[in-house]
């Protein structure tokens, strides 16, 4: 009995607008993307409302609501996530074959954007994310997202886009949006052609280092043949 009722409030925060969300997009060097979403509550409602609830929520009981219908009917793999992070959630996965694949597939679209396109011209592709959902707290359907974060990482280098933020280190763009943002368009363009390399000035100078050795070998070189020919004169 105990485990429905944390259930049901446990579907109460995904549908009334407490729903905390990482969203990670992974693209590959084969162009294929894993798609990962976790969804959990916001320290708000964990910590002023249900903070002494143990939450030990069972994955057979989200298999019997209709929060959980559109997973299961889309083939993605899903779990309660308890351990390691500072809030159980629900963990959603889907990988895909293509990035046109992933766009005309994901479940997401409709949630937060309306529009989730991709296109390929020459060697860039474009991916665009638009037709922003704001906030409502009065919204009765989906997952009311009240904080989300959208992450994509990707091999390849980014020739524009309008990340809130961008990690260098692991070519990783974010995108924040929380209860009061009211518009949120996403662009995102790379080279496929075109692998991302951290730090290249570190290869730059490796590669100066070795062709002003080569030059550096060519000069002894040339220096020991002259004095090999001079010494031969005087003998």
């Amino acid at each position: 009995m105990k485990l429905k009722i944390i259930l049901v409030l446990m579907i109460t925060f995904l549908i009334t607008g407490c729903a905390d969300v990482s969203y990670n997009l992974d693209i590959n060097k084969d162009l294929n993307v894993n798609e990962e979403v976790f969804i959990t509550g916001t320290s708000d409602y964990f910590n002023n409302f249900y903070k002494n609830l143990p939450i030990t929520i069972v994955k057979e009981f989200y298999d019997d609501t209709k929060q959980i219908e559109p997973l299961k009917n889309n083939n993605y793999n899903y779990e309660l996530k308890n351990d390691n992070v500072k809030y159980p959630g629900l963990l959603a996965t889907k990988s895909y074959n293509s990035i046109e694949e992933y766009t005309n597939n994901t479940i997401f679209k409709g949630q937060s954007f309306s529009s989730i396109t991709s296109n390929i011209k020459d060697n860039l592709v474009n991916i665009n994310v638009s037709g922003f959902i704001p906030y409502n707290e009065d919204r009765t359907y989906g997952y009311n997202i009240s904080n989300l974060i959208i992450k994509i990482k990707l091999p390849y280098v980014v020739t524009d886009s309008n990340a809130d933020s961008i990690d260098k280190n692991t070519n990783t763009y974010t995108w924040k949006i929380d209860s009061n943002t009211t518009d949120k368009e996403i662009k995102l363009t790379f080279d496929k052609n075109k692998i991302y390399v951290y730090n290249v000035s570190i290869y730059i100078s490796i590669l100066i280092l070795i062709i002003l050795g080569i030059i550096i070998g060519i000069i002894v070189l040339k220096l020991i043949r002259k004095n090999k020919v001079n010494n031969k004169i005087y003998e």
